[in-house]
């Protein structure tokens, strides 16, 4: 397999993309504001355009806390439909995120954190790689299986 390409990236957030399977991996070495965070998803969006890539694998581990539900409330309304129509198709997201993030999830309105789903993307949190990786490799399947 090629080595991850590094992208275009901002001080505070790096994305890598991975050709095969198509995988766009979003990274912060510290913990972000709102803005700042807002900042990395338009990286996202532009390199996930660049690439054709619905696939993200985003670590958020080293930000302990929770965003504000207006943050949230942007990406479910604004962001994630902008998203899925610029790339013409729904993106699957897996967050990785600390434990205590996790389990503040359902409280944040994302009642299944391990496959949530709204008309814009299709999205789950996870504490460790390995599950999340595996989860969009399901998403993957599903994608080529058609819809159903």
């Amino acid at each position: 397999m090629p080595p991850p390409t590094d992208l275009p990236s901002l001080p505070f957030y790096s994305v890598h993309y991975e050709a095969n399977p198509p995988l766009l991996f979003g990274v912060n070495p510290r913990a972000l504001s709102p803005e700042e965070v807002t900042e990395a998803c338009e990286l996202l969006l532009d390199q996930a355009r660049r690439h054709g890539c619905p696939y993200w694998l985003l670590d958020g581990r080293l930000n302990g806390s929770e965003q504000p539900r207006e943050l949230h409330e942007w990406m479910q309304e604004e962001y994630f439909p902008r998203v899925r129509t610029e790339l013409g198709r729904m993106p699957s997201i897996a967050f990785l995120v600390t434990p205590q993030v996790w389990a503040g999830l359902p409280t944040r309105g994302y009642d299944e954190p391990g496959n949530w789903q709204s008309r814009a993307a299709r999205m789950a949190w996870f504490t460790d790689d390995a599950p999340a990786l595996d989860w969009l490799r399901q998403q993957r399947q599903l994608a080529a299986a058609g819809p159903r």
